[in-house]
């Protein structure tokens, strides 16, 4: 008899369960979710099947609980700012402290770096540049500052004033014969424009690593290029 009023004391117990809203959209992306929805919905009410009105029934849905389906199956969250690194390690024929000198007269890099199309020495630390990495329709142009300067062993740099800000440094090692010099570069950058943002970079990733790639092949082939000689 108490058995069973235990049972139904038990099964006559309040039971919930928590469930937890997942947000990956950022906070401005949210924002330009309701409104680019509210506009689509506006002009698609007379025709509420047709992609103009889905199509705004998803930002607005987007926008109000930060939760995007595609972010999901993309591992993205844009709620969180992420940094995107690009490196590389090349091996230059020079010795280290011949390669740093050559790479600290910037006025040098125009010519070994076929995406660059001018760089100005403002002052000892800070520099004006021009690149066409994007291609010649969008040209990018920005400032660096040299933040931090090692003789012979490395040079790190902050950007201002582009829309792709970023930070990098450039490593001069020895090689273990102590002939050459163990070129090591990295680059971090947050990309704009949120999660859509961090798709593109996932996207165009690998092609700037090749291009890093083949831009550091031509600055070696210029350094060690016999007619400096």
């Amino acid at each position: 008899m108490d058995t069973h009023q235990t049972n139904l004391k038990l099964r006559s117990g309040n039971f919930s369960i928590e469930k937890k809203q997942y947000e990956n959209v950022g906070l401005t992306e949210r924002f330009v979710s309701v409104f680019a929805g509210a506009v689509l919905l506006s002009k698609g009410l007379k025709n509420p099947f047709k992609p103009k009105f889905l199509y705004g029934a998803y930002l607005t849905y987007r926008g109000f609980t930060g939760r995007c389906l595609v972010y999901e199956q993309l591992d993205i969250d844009s709620t969180k700012p992420q940094a995107v690194n690009i490196r590389g390690e090349f091996v230059i024929d020079r010795p280290a402290a011949e390669v740093y000198s050559y790479w600290r007269n910037l006025n040098n890099l125009p010519a070994s770096l076929n995406h660059l199309f001018d760089v100005k020495m403002l002052s000892e630390n800070l520099s004006h540049w021009k690149s066409r990495v994007l291609g010649s329709l969008l040209p990018l142009d920005w400032q660096a500052e040299i933040v931090k300067d090692e003789p012979g062993h490395l040079i790190g740099w902050k950007s201002t004033g582009s829309v792709l800000q970023h930070v990098g440094k450039v490593e001069f090692d020895e090689t273990p014969d102590g002939t050459g010099t163990l070129l090591k570069i990295v680059l971090s950058y947050h990309p704009p424009a949120g999660g859509v943002g961090i798709g593109l970079a996932r996207l165009f990733n690998p092609y700037f690593e090749y291009l890093l790639t083949r831009e550091i092949k031509t600055f070696k082939h210029e350094i060690e290029s016999p007619a400096r000689y």
